[in-house]
């Protein structure tokens, strides 16, 4: 029934979607006209309808075109790991019954859902506040990255089941800063290109969704749930260093 019941969900997303839905957001009968103007005057993409392909060429020659997919690769890699071995890592690790997983299980993922929606906010304010680019998304996101790192490593070792929880909601949460930047960076360096920017960016991540499983189901079977846990800092530490190569700042196509 779990398959049916959200199925049908999805068919009423896909309705409301398709009648709420519009190109751009002149077309939208909702659309205030200051609503409208904020929007014209701040966008950088062009205002006609004419298709402009993106240069693949000088995209695929650009180092910071590859520090943004390669970032997110590992983000991706961490978010995946969450969604595919938390149950049974709490199950197997903690002890925890399937009921109580059930519950255990859902904090990260609150926490990673409320981190996403402040953590765009903070950023914008900071925008808003006259820092750059850099400031508000590149070391927001260096910041999250670095509270996993601290998250992780106190998962793995504190001996309290309910500990680890909190710690591992820690981690996932702190993920939220680094997943709205980069949705946020694909944009501002790739202005008009930014459906192009952020295909790349995506499809990088869901490489990192196909390996984390894998990896992590080894190292588990073999090392131990602690290492599991623990050699996760070293792809998130490699994340970090890619933002430093991003240059949010920067425009991808200049």
């Amino acid at each position: 029934m779990v398959f049916y019941i959200f199925g049908a969900i999805g068919f009423v997303i896909a309705l409301v979607w398709y009648y709420m839905a519009r190109s751009r957001p002149e077309q939208h009968p909702w659309i205030s006209p200051n609503e409208l103007e904020m929007i014209t005057n701040q966008r950088s993409i062009s205002k006609d309808d004419k298709n402009v392909k993106a240069p693949w060429r000088r995209f695929i020659k650009n180092g910071q075109f590859w520090a943004i997919g390669i970032q997110y690769f590992f983000v991706a890699y961490m978010t995946t790991m969450f969604m595919i071995w938390l149950p049974t890592y709490l199950q197997e690790a903690r002890g925890f019954s399937l009921n109580h997983m059930g519950i255990a299980a859902s904090f990260p993922w609150l926490a990673i859902c409320l981190c996403v929606l402040t953590g765009g906010g903070i950023s914008d304010r900071l925008l808003q506040q006259g820092k750059s680019l850099m400031v508000a998304r590149g070391y927001t996101a260096i910041f999250g990255l670095a509270i996993f790192i601290v998250s992780i490593y106190f998962a793995a070792y504190t001996d309290s089941s309910w500990g680890s929880v909190f710690w591992l909601s820690m981690a996932l949460g702190s993920l939220g800063l680094p997943v709205v930047t980069s949705w946020a960076v694909a944009a501002d360096k790739g202005q008009e290109y930014a459906g192009s920017v952020s295909g790349w960016m995506n499809l990088w991540g869901n490489l990192g969704g196909v390996a984390s499983p894998v990896v992590c189901g080894w190292f588990a079977q073999n090392m131990g749930w602690n290492t599991a846990l623990l050699v996760n800092i070293v792809p998130i530490a490699m994340a970090i260093v890619a933002w430093y190569f991003i240059k949010p700042d920067q425009p991808i196509n200049c």
